[in-house]
């Protein structure tokens, strides 16, 4: 009996994480840079998709050993940083559609970072130039 229940609530925590993983993808908010800056509140925590030209790309490796990508995703209008665990395969120019979490303030430990996107969880694709 417990055996069985166990088994239930594991398809139930299965059923949740698609559902919620499908739910995140298709409840992004297409975009722009430019707006983003414009009315940061109104992106605040959302989904968001947006285009946009890679600057400043860095490939980094965490004081725990992880390593991560960090870049600027620019329009005409500005731009807004960009966080993602691994090393992507990005370069400095490239034109790419980033999906992820805006936020306006982030807090991690000690330090603080604005106008971030976390593509963690998200995407990352290159746009063919």
């Amino acid at each position: 009996m417990r055996k069985t229940k166990s088994i239930l609530w594991a398809q139930i925590l299965v059923f949740l994480t698609i559902f919620i993983s499908f739910s995140f993808i298709c409840a992004q908010i297409a975009t722009s840079v430019s707006e983003i800056l414009t009315n940061p509140d109104k992106y605040d925590n959302k989904a968001v998709q947006v285009p946009g030209k890679c600057i400043n790309v860095k490939h980094k490796v965490s004081r725990k050993g992880n390593p991560y990508t960090v870049f600027e995703l620019a329009d005409k209008g500005g731009s807004i940083k960009v966080f993602s665990f691994g090393y992507l395969a990005i370069n400095e120019g490239d034109k790419v559609i980033v999906k992820g979490i805006y936020q306006k303030v982030k807090m991690v430990g000690p330090y603080i970072f604005y106008n971030e996107i976390d593509a963690s969880n998200g995407e990352i694709r290159k746009i063919k130039q």
